[in-house]
């Protein structure tokens, strides 16, 4: 190796390098921001404090800190790593660089699995008889209900090929998926409306300590399993064909990164709601960022970006405490999402990906 090119590997590797810190720096800056500000602030000593068990100044502090602020901030961090997972995984696959669980209606279709249990169980037809809704039966019923949905599209994107085509079906999957969840709620009990309140909105604010262990054992398991799939995720950029004749089992590697994206899916709209547009601007920023396709670069990356989307659009939708009211942090990370959309439109990246 020439002294030239060394020296060039030598800045790449201090780039990247830097890049990541850089990310860990941002995720643990709003991980801090939003324990510490709100309706009541809390010095960070005071923070530290209750996080080693060394003891709060009152009761109240240590309960606003790891009953209130703690859950929705690692609730944030999960959802936005998952969710921007699955986007590269799904944009790999689909050959598509717009394909997101939201945009292409799998947040939509885990919803409708969803209500399905939860509305159906108080009383609609021979539903009822199901019994008490768990939360196990309503994850499984919104990771079906993902899957459905994303086999659907997945199926339409190897018949038509065309990318603006793919993303159109996606639309009117997520549509006739929202029809159908208004129908189940005109038929259900208004008394269970609430409970499907949040789906729609999307916040990790309602998130419990119980539920996190389900979120957190389910995303370590399919992340670690992501990475994993880098490398194959790799060679199928350049085609099944190149894989297949590096000796990759190409169906398997496709099944495990539908399975592993309608779990993601699944779980983060079963607990937090559908949050739109991270899993589509998260793997774009970091490719960007990067000047790489590299998954085992592309992929970390992604999550600390996606973590950072979710935990800034909680604190501007309301994590702030300067409104006693929060909005949903779809009308947050639209203004993410929205300009990364019309710059893959307009920078003809959508149809050099498809070729």
């Amino acid at each position: 190796m020439s002294v030239s090119a060394e020296q060039g590997t030598r800045r790449r590797v201090g780039y990247v390098a830097g890049l990541f810190v850089l990310l860990v720096v941002l995720v643990v800056a709003v991980v801090v921001v939003l324990i510490t500000q709100g309706s009541v602030a809390i010095p960070v000593g005071e923070v530290i404090r209750v996080l080693t068990g060394q003891g709060a100044e009152s009761e109240i502090t240590r309960t606003i800190v790891v009953d209130a602020r703690l859950p929705k901030v690692v609730a944030g961090l999960l959802a936005g790593a998952a969710l921007a997972v699955g986007g590269v995984q799904m944009q790999t696959l689909f050959r598509n660089p717009l394909a997101d669980p939201f945009v292409l209606g799998v947040s939509s279709g885990a919803i409708l699995g969803a209500a399905v249990v939860i509305l159906g169980s108080s009383g609609v037809g021979w539903l009822a008889g199901l019994g008490v809704v768990s939360q196990l039966g309503v994850t499984g019923a919104a990771i079906a209900g993902a899957a459905a949905v994303l086999l659907i599209a997945l199926g339409v994107a190897r018949r038509v090929g065309d990318p603006v085509v793919v993303l159109v079906v996606g639309v009117m999957l997520g549509y006739l998926a929202g029809a159908l969840v208004d129908m189940l709620v005109y038929y259900t009990d208004p008394d269970r409306l609430q409970a499907l309140a949040t789906f729609s909105r999307g916040s990790v604010r309602n998130v419990t300590w119980d539920e996190l262990e389900i979120i957190s054992l389910s995303c370590v398991v399919v992340l670690g399993l992501s990475v994993y799939l880098a490398q194959p995720l790799n060679a199928l950029l350049l085609g099944d064909r190149y894989a297949s004749s590096l000796g990759i089992n190409v169906r398997r590697v496709h099944f495990l990164a539908l399975a592993s994206v309608a779990v993601l899916s699944g779980i983060t709209t079963a607990y937090c709601g559908a949050i739109g547009f991270v899993g589509l601007a998260a793997p774009h920023l970091a490719r960007g960022l990067l000047r790489t396709a590299d998954h085992r670069l592309v992929l970390p990356a992604s999550a600390l970006i996606g973590a950072v989307i979710v935990l800034a659009a909680e604190y501007v939708a309301g994590g702030n405490g300067l409104t006693s009211t929060s909005l949903p942090l779809n009308s947050v990370t639209a203004f993410v999402g929205a300009p990364v959309i019309l710059w893959v439109l307009l920078s003809g990246r959508i149809r050099r990906q498809s070729q």
